[in-house]
């Protein structure tokens, strides 16, 4: 690999900084429960000043350790524990990150330097200094061979303190995709009730469904708070577990494995409304879907799947409906050239804009199509008919994300990462209706 197209693979991936309120001079990983330790000198600051990221770093042989090796490790079982705790205030005279001042305390002035440890591994400071700041840029044999050699002469051993309360910003951060969908701002909602009664603020943050935007709001955000909340990510796995390693992190609607994840099993409810949908005497069901990248929709397809067999009704889908408008309009009228006597969909809003287009084409809810959507949203129970839904418990959901997150912050959490599922549960309402 060329060193132009390795500066181009550097660039084209999501860093998420480490920081903290204090100058920078080093970085903390975790390399064991209730143990924080220093890892990185001033004087491998000064060296990472001098050289750019996207310079490949060579050992002392000469051999390059190469962007294939760092490739290797983007995996997210090759990501280091996250640095979630303040960093000390000042360097000590030999540039080792140091501790305030105790009775009794050893003169630090002899300590081990990185350039020890990368004269003793036999590799330069630069890959010392990526094993400890940017593990994932580390070939696997390479970072634990380097790990084990600081280890061994001593480096890296001063415990930090976790950060105390006043050391807090006061501010967690949530992420949501669209603030005019009532679902999202509902979970702002239950945020903000457990954020203020746990006496933080709360700073609310709108993707707008895009990637790019996510991304950039997220390393916006680090610098200036203690915890986020990311509702419905399009982030990939692996850069939300890399966000998660700067600041104490829950997920909402999505489940990532080594983070805490909270999200709704829709698949009980589900089956329920395909057996109430049955009993009506119905035999074939419309899906009007999300979009493929949404985790809960493929969640959806595959319940609704299980229940039709089981039922032996037979599933149709149409091609994307949300959000509502361009999209909704092409897979409504997918729906007419193949109608059903009965349609589910993605999300109340999908439901009840096929409520209106339905009347708009002569059709009547319920008599010749029944309709049932998904989020039980308050519009659900003043819509004509009223529309029947599968009820998510978003609040209970996003009240129990703000305690796990404010939690990790304080360092009052257990540790564990299992998934927390809530129930949903049908609620037949008007719009669902006997075949006639």
């Amino acid at each position: 690999m060329t060193p132009s197209s390795y500066g181009r693979l550097r660039e084209d991936r999501i860093r998420f900084p480490q920081v903290s309120k204090t100058p920078r001079v080093g970085s903390i990983v975790l390399p064991g429960p209730g143990r924080y330790h220093t890892d990185v000198s001033s004087e491998q600051e000064q060296y990472d000043d001098r050289h750019d990221d996207r310079t490949a770093p060579t050992d002392r042989t000469g051999n390059p350790d190469s962007a294939d090796q760092a490739e290797q490790t983007d995996r997210p079982d090759q990501i280091s524990q996250p640095d979630r705790i303040g960093q000390s205030d000042q360097p000590s005279k030999t540039g080792q990150i140091s501790q305030p001042d105790q009775p009794g305390r050893p003169d630090q002035s002899d300590q081990v330097t990185i350039s020890d440890v990368a004269k003793a591994a036999g590799v330069s400071i630069a890959t010392v200094s990526r094993t400890f700041r940017r593990p994932d840029r580390v070939n696997v044999n390479t970072l634990n061979h380097v790990r084990a050699v600081a280890e061994r002469l001593g480096y890296h051993t001063q415990i930090i303190r976790p950060r105390s309360e006043s050391n807090l910003a006061g501010l967690i951060a949530l992420t949501v995709n669209d603030l005019n969908n009532p679902v999202y701002s509902q979970i702002a909602h239950g945020v903000q009730r457990e954020c203020g009664r746990r006496g933080f603020g709360l700073m609310i943050s709108e993707t707008e469904g895009s990637i790019t935007l996510e991304r950039a709001i997220i390393k916006r955000s680090i610098p200036h708070v203690d915890g986020m909340i990311l509702c419905s990510p399009r982030l990939s796995d692996w850069e939300v577990r890399k966000a998660a390693q700067s600041r104490p992190l829950a997920v909402m609607i999505r489940m990532v494995g080594g983070v805490q994840s909270l999200y709704a099993d829709d698949t009980p409810a589900i089956n329920e409304t395909i057996a109430a949908i049955a009993r009506l005497g119905h035999r074939e069901v419309t899906y009007l879907p999300g979009p493929d990248r949404a985790w809960g929709n493929s969640l959806r397809v595959r319940a609704l799947q299980s229940a039709c067999h089981a039922t032996g009704m037979r599933l149709r889908h149409t091609q994307c409906a949300y959000p509502v408008g361009r999209h909704s309009a092409r897979a409504f009228a997918e729906f007419l050239r193949h109608p059903t006597t009965a349609v589910i969909a993605y999300n109340d809003e999908v439901a009840y804009a096929f409520m209106r287009f339905a009347h708009d084409h002569g059709l009547d809810v319920p008599g010749a199509v029944s309709v049932v959507g998904i989020d039980d949203i308050p519009m659900c129970e003043v819509c004509s008919p009223t529309l029947a839904s599968i009820a998510v418990p978003r609040q209970e959901m996003a009240r129990m994300a703000a305690r796990k997150v404010i939690d990790q912050v304080l360092h009052n959490a257990d540790g564990s990462t299992a998934p927390v599922v809530l129930p949903s549960r049908f609620v037949p309402r008007d719009s669902l209706g006997p075949v006639r």
